[in-house]
């Protein structure tokens, strides 16, 4: 496909379709996630400008958008040839939110967060080439299969820098990140670590050294060095 202009139209005209898979999926992650009271008591400290801490929304008024929304997502993802994404990705959302999978085990909580990565980046891929089309018996190949297992990978040992910006409205929910249970400084170690591992690690990948490097030592500076709600923001951001 590489080396075809005309395959490559053809994904560039699909991207409105791989935009659509990752929104549809990402906004009933966010209505079922939000939803939650506990979450509204966590938003009112971190995030007060969404809707449902600003009162533009009730708990009500979204779990009826959910239930309207949810059959849609299916099966217009399904038409694209990525029900069995979106399906999975239900069952995580389920399991994040509603069984409490973000909230005991900061360790759980990335296993999760990964498995969804992996999840919108094989069903972005799938999307992109046309998996619907019939003809297409298997169509990620295994290197693509490598790349987004290691996408995850690198998101489990380190989505955990996302808890050093919101440890207040954690604190509040009694979420058990890993700040919150290890003691910052040790939690800020267990993000610069991995942070250098990867960046050696996708540079020999890639085979392109600089990028990587200078990006990934940046970013466990600012980790380690940076502190402050502000800077923890930009970190996570980078």
């Amino acid at each position: 496909m590489a080396g075809n202009p005309r395959d490559m139209s053809a994904v560039l005209q699909r991207m409105p379709l791989v935009v659509f898979f990752n929104w549809s999926n990402v906004l009933i992650f966010d209505l079922a996630n939000q939803r939650l009271p506990e979450s509204i008591k966590e938003d009112r400290l971190n995030k007060a400008w969404r809707p449902l801490p600003a009162g533009k929304i009730s708990q009500r008024q979204t779990r009826h958008l959910m239930v309207i929304a949810m059959p849609i997502v299916i099966l217009l993802n399904c038409i694209l040839g990525v029900w069995k994404e979106t399906a999975l990705l239900f069952t995580l959302t389920w399991m994040y939110n509603d069984l409490g999978g973000g909230d005991d085990s900061w360790l759980v909580r990335n296993i999760l967060i990964a498995s969804a990565f992996f999840l919108y980046n094989l069903g972005s891929l799938k999307v992109a080439i046309g998996a619907s089309d019939a003809s297409i018996s298997d169509p990620v190949s295994s290197a693509a299969y490598g790349w987004t297992a290691t996408i995850s990978a690198v998101i489990v040992s380190t989505m955990q820098v996302q808890d050093l910006k919101d440890q207040a409205g954690d604190l509040a929910r009694g979420r058990e990140t890993a700040p919150l249970v290890l003691g910052e400084s040790t939690a800020r170690q267990t993000i610069a670590i991995p942070v250098l591992f990867w960046s050696f690690a996708c540079a020999a990948i890639w085979g392109l050294w600089t990028p990587p490097l200078v990006v990934g030592s940046y970013v466990a500076y600012r980790v380690t060095w940076r502190r402050g709600v502000d800077n923890d923001g930009r970190s996570w951001k980078l």
